[in-house]
């Protein structure tokens, strides 16, 4: 993880998100692209090119600010300001910068609001194919000792996601518990075998728990095991099957009071 994307709107929620970006950065020797676009609405596309002008000097006056107190945390760093869709040129850049790690705040979601719009943190999410880490409002930058990982423990051929969640938990030297909320069909065959091959050289242990509510469960497994990150590999579905489906890694985007490290199935 040697190039660390840190999207920000210059809200009290990137601030919330900042530290964790250097601390990892720190402990990887790796660069950070502090990144902030501007865009009007749909709806306001007349609008004079004069208002175009007003938000560029706006987003450039603070990301002016916002570099003042990055150059006081001696990590390797650059900053972009651009007009264009946040979600769109994320995608873009984490592809033409070779980035490893996106690091973001959100502001959660609940109810008719998750419904209707979300956040741009689940958007993220669901656009890229990197780790990406949510980092909620109430967070605070501790010791990382313990990473739930949320599993069905039907894992076997996701190597690639198993490999970033084994490399993240070794910059911290930290435990990775692996969660599994139980329904009425149990692990495919081999999925356990497949995870101690990916896993052996790094800590890890194993939970079992039987609930329905598998959200909800997740959620008071975390809090009640004082868990530092949790942790959850987001499904891919096609356009039509995510006109009927909500990621559970979007569900706890949203709702989580820790940390969240989403990683991604393979293509």
């Amino acid at each position: 993880m040697k190039n660390i994307l840190f999207p920000t709107d210059f809200s009290e929620n990137a601030q919330v998100a900042w530290p964790f970006a250097v601390d990892i950065a720190r402990k990887n020797n790796a660069h950070i692209t502090v990144f902030n676009s501007y865009d009007l609405p749909y709806s306001d596309r007349s609008i004079s090119t004069s208002l175009l002008d007003v938000m560029k000097e706006n987003a450039e006056t603070n990301m002016n600010a916002f570099e003042a107190m990055v150059k006081n945390t001696n990590v390797s760093y650059n900053v972009i300001v651009k007009m264009g869709n946040p979600i769109r040129m994320i995608k873009e850049m984490t592809k033409k910068n070779d980035i490893d790690l996106i690091v973001m705040g959100t502001k959660g979601a609940s109810g008719i609001e998750e419904f209707l719009i979300g956040s741009n943190a689940a958007s993220v999410i669901q656009s890229v194919d990197i780790p990406v880490l949510v980092v909620p409002p109430q967070s605070e930058l501790k010791e990382i000792k313990t990473i739930v990982l949320a599993s069905d423990l039907n894992l076997k051929g996701k190597a690639l996601p198993l490999e970033r969640l084994k490399t993240f938990a070794s910059l911290f030297n930290a435990n990775i518990e692996i969660l599994h909320i139980q329904g009425e069909n149990g692990p495919k065959a081999g999925s356990r075998d497949f995870v101690e091959s990916m896993l052996a050289d790094a800590p890890h242990s194993y939970t079992i728990v039987r609930e329905e509510n598998v959200e909800e469960a997740i959620l008071n497994h975390c809090e009640a095991k004082g868990a530092n990150i949790l942790s959850a590999i987001t499904k891919r579905y096609n356009f039509f099957e995510s006109l009927f489906h909500k990621s559970l890694t979007s569900k706890l985007a949203y709702h989580s009071s820790i940390p969240l490290l989403a990683l991604h199935e393979p293509k």
